[in-house]
């Protein structure tokens, strides 16, 4: 099977269904032990004076910044094999894990990347209410199934 967009399952990840999906990522885990991550922030609200950095200096330090005071929506885990596979969860479809975060655009700061996001599919409300509510949470369940 190649991969293309309506070969991917992504399985979200909220509050209720948090160990369940842990418990599938563990299963998958050894023969699938390699994994790319994507986070998702609220867009960028700091950008720094320059100064005497060099261009990539820059753009780390703007990064940093923005990690620091934004929080996570959206982590995504892809795992695959040395050969580039990809699990396929017992379906016909491969698998790719989308952990959602509390956020709230009322409250917590963000930029106009909100409105995209939302445009896209993105429930708010949702990440409001059935959500994984503690990043460390997530942190330590994370690293006692999967570890």
């Amino acid at each position: 099977m190649s991969i293309f967009s309506e070969n991917i399952h992504i399985r979200d990840v909220w509050a209720d269904n948090l160990e369940e999906e842990m418990l599938k990522i563990r299963d998958i885990v050894q023969s699938f032990p390699y994994v790319g991550l994507d986070s998702r922030f609220p867009g960028v609200l700091m950008n720094c004076g320059k100064g005497n950095m060099t261009s990539s200096e820059y753009s780390y330090q703007i990064l940093k910044e923005n990690v620091n005071m934004l929080k996570l929506i959206q982590l995504g885990l892809t795992f695959f094999d040395g050969n580039g596979n990809l699990p396929t969860c017992g379906t016909d479809q491969y698998c790719v894990w989308q952990f959602n975060f509390q956020f709230d655009p009322r409250e917590d700061l963000h930029d106009d990347t909100i409105e995209l996001l939302s445009r896209n599919g993105l429930d708010f409300k949702n990440c409001k209410e059935n959500v994984v509510a503690v990043f460390i949470s997530f942190c330590h369940i994370f690293l006692t199934n999967i570890c």
